[in-house]
């Protein structure tokens, strides 16, 4: 069985609403699928924005990166410590692996 597209989320701004930007999702086998915001709702935008400020401030800022691959592995490290080590004071400091699973602690 082939693997759902990957959900790319985006605003409703003129760069994602173009020809060229529509190529990369087209194909007999897209591997992304675009998902626009709805218009006048900046709360979803704020919840990847919130989490993309926490990635450049807690993790990518902290160190060096030469390119792209070591920038790859840096946010595919951060996603795991972000879902399964670091506690969120939202979740009442558990972490969202915990949540998700129903852990209490």
């Amino acid at each position: 069985m082939a693997p759902s597209p990957i959900a790319v989320v985006s605003d409703n701004g003129p760069c994602f609403r173009g020809e060229v930007f529509k190529t990369a999702f087209t194909g007999p086998d897209p591997l992304l699928r675009h998902v626009r915001t709805w218009v006048r709702s900046p709360q979803t935008n704020g919840v990847i924005e919130r989490f993309f400020g926490t990635l450049k401030y807690e993790h990518l800022f902290r160190g060096s990166i030469a390119d792209g691959d070591a920038l790859d592995m840096e946010v595919h490290r951060f996603r795991i410590i972000y879902n399964t080590i670091r506690p969120h004071q939202a979740l009442g400091d558990r972490t969202p692996s915990m949540v998700y699973t129903g852990c209490a602690r």
